[in-house]
Formats: C-alpha cells, structure tokens, sequence
C-alpha cells in the first residue's frame, strides 16, 4: 500500500474504546527504510500533534490503527527513536540519480508493505501526459537503493535505467500526421495533442508497419 494512505486514519484505544486522534504523517528512519511511527493530531480544530511509535501498534486497519492505551500517544520529543525521523513529506520530491549521472524522475509516492514496518518500493512522478495516456508508473525497489543524501538525492545503480527503460522505448513525440503516418483508430488523446506513436528504433509508424 501507499503510505500516504495511512494519513487520515483513526488512532484508537482498545483499553477504554477512546478514539484518541487521526494519522497525520507517517515517521521513517533518514534512509526511508523502515517505518518508526506516526504523528498524531489529537481531536479538535487546534488540537496538539504528538507522535506513536510503530511497535506501539497493535493493528493497522482500513479505517484505524489500535493500540492498547491512550498513553501509547505521547510528545514527540519523549521517543529516542524518533529523535531523527524524517516524515513523508520529505522524501517526495526526492531526485533518483543513477551512477552514471542519469535522472530517472523523482519520488511521488512510498510503497510499504502491509504491516506498515518497511519501505518496499520508491513511485516515481508521472508527467500529465504519462497520465493522460495510461502510461504505467515506474518505481525504485527499496533493495535497489545505494545511497540517500541529506540532500534530497537518491543514487540507484545503473542497471535500475536499464530495467525502466523498455517502458519508454514506446514514447510519444510531439510530430505532424500526415499521409500514412496515421494508424487506424488512432487515440482520440494522442490525436488531439498533437502526438504521434513512436516505436523503439524512432520510427513512425506507416501502411504495413503496425503495432
């Protein structure tokens, strides 16, 4: 799942049925590895984020995360574990470079597996086009990761380009339609942008040359 998905969820009490607030970010180690905890907004329009370790949980549900007292939630500062965590929101917009110095995209979303405890997989941004057109996402396997910098960096090694690569070999490049250049039934988008089928050599398609 996406960790995203996380925040908004209730947290709630099992000891007294107390619901005690909502997720409002999730907490992660400086590599964005693991999952160490959670923020918590306690009830109310002004009401105080403390934080919830993630061994304190005992369930994460579609609706709530449970643990067994109220006292689970507590200031932030009181956790040593959280003392240098870093939050969702700060690992999206985070540039993935390979070793050779090509960018690759940069980070939108966070896969963590369903026990919420480790990152699996690092979404790349799609474009609005990308979007548009049903092109799949590309995504970093977390075990592909070399190094993340305090910069906002990521470093993957090159054979990461090599496996994303097959899914832009057919791309789409802005190209007038001409005689013979149009494949039957062609994508009402695609047509309308503009945009043109190229295949893998950068060829466009024409009479006896389909998909």
């Amino acid at each position: 799942m996406q960790a995203d998905e996380l925040k908004g969820r209730g947290v709630l009490a099992l000891s007294n049925a107390e619901k005690i607030g909502q997720v409002e970010d999730v907490l992660f180690d400086a590599q964005f590895r693991q999952v160490l905890g959670f923020r918590v907004k306690r009830g109310g329009l002004f009401g105080k984020a403390q934080a919830l370790l993630r061994d304190s949980v005992t369930s994460i549900g579609t609706a709530a995360l449970t643990v067994q007292s109220p006292d689970a939630v507590n200031d932030e500062e009181r956790f040593a574990d959280l003392a240098h965590v870093s939050t969702l929101s700060q690992v999206e917009r985070t540039q993935v470079v390979t070793e050779s110095g090509e960018v690759l995209g940069t980070i939108a979303h966070l896969e963590i597996d369903d026990d919420a405890r480790k990152v699996t997989a690092y979404v790349l941004s799609s474009s609005f086009r990308d979007r548009v057109l049903g092109h799949d996402t590309e995504s970093v396997k977390a075990d592909e990761v070399l190094r993340l910098g305090e910069g906002g960096v990521m470093v993957v090694p090159h054979a990461v380009a090599v496996r994303l690569k097959p899914s832009a070999d057919r791309r789409r490049v802005r190209a007038p339609a001409g005689p013979g250049r149009r494949r039957d039934g062609p994508d009402p988008v695609a047509e309308d942008a503009g945009l043109v089928d190229v295949d893998a050599r950068g060829e466009l398609p024409g009479p006896g040359r389909g998909w």
